[in-house]
């Protein structure tokens, strides 16, 4: 009996800044499935380091598409991505199409950054530049968990903590990535593969308005998940296995 896995892989790309254990709780839930489970850190993050390349997610998509075909020796994959990750599956929707059998969006948005937003981003890059690390871990984790209630200081120092291992070029190169990233809402909408959006109800980063114009672009219902925030992998993570797993297998039935 071969052990190699003959299903649709799986790639699982993080948000911004946490490294790639931020997919352990998912993983954890996940039912046996019948294809690889790829996760990787982005540039400057976790165990990557930075390129000479000017910050760009198109250098991380096609990167991630080949890492994949090289590990898997499959053509094509279903890429799920959370916040920045998202930004890098619509990045490959665009360039590689062809390696797409399934997308999944959890709290991200297609739409590039408004001015305001942008110009965020780039000062904070600036101020990161050199530095040990974020400036505030803590605050950035408050931000981005929307656990309330017993759980919650857990999810914020788990967070916080992760923040905190990253230094400030890696932070400063994916913010400059980020911000330089165009509107994708009519990548998606020219993708004809299984898709999921969903959102958490308390995410004030990416948020509803968001999910549902991606949703409405591939032609698919957005599902809000109640009590949690940007990170809903992380904070609900048998709620997001379920519908990850259900992807994949519309993905496998798809072909």
């Amino acid at each position: 009996m071969s052990l190699v896995p003959d299903g649709t892989p799986l790639v699982l790309l993080n948000a911004f800044p946490v490294d790639r254990s931020q997919w352990d709780p998912l993983i954890d839930a996940l039912p046996a499935l019948p294809g690889d489970i790829i996760t990787f850190d982005v540039p400057g993050i976790g165990d990557m380091p930075l390129p000479d390349e000017e910050p760009s997610l198109e250098l991380i998509a096609d990167a991630a598409v080949l890492a994949m075909r090289e590990v898997t020796g499959r053509d094509k994959a279903v890429w799920v991505g959370c916040s920045m990750g998202g930004y890098i599956a619509m990045a490959v929707a665009e360039r590689h199409p062809e390696a797409v059998a399934g997308i999944g969006l959890l709290g991200t948005k297609a739409a590039a950054d408004t001015d305001e937003a942008r110009e965020a981003r780039l000062a904070l890059a600036e101020k990161v530049d050199g530095a040990e690390g974020h400036p505030d871990p803590r605050g950035a984790a408050e931000g981005l968990v929307g656990t309330p209630g017993e759980g919650r200081e857990a999810l914020v120092a788990a967070v916080a903590g992760n923040i905190a291992r990253h230094g400030g070029d890696g932070i400063a190169w994916g913010q400059r990535a980020m911000a330089a990233r165009p509107d994708r809402t009519e990548v998606l909408a020219a993708l004809e593969v299984p898709a999921l959006v969903a959102v958490g109800e308390h995410d004030a980063i990416a948020g509803e308005d968001a999910a549902h114009a991606m949703a409405e672009a591939l032609g698919v219902e957005a599902v809000v998940l109640d009590g949690v925030g940007h990170l809903s992998a992380w904070e609900d993570p048998q709620r997001v296995a379920a519908l990850v797993a259900d992807l994949v297998d519309r993905a496998d039935a798809a072909g």
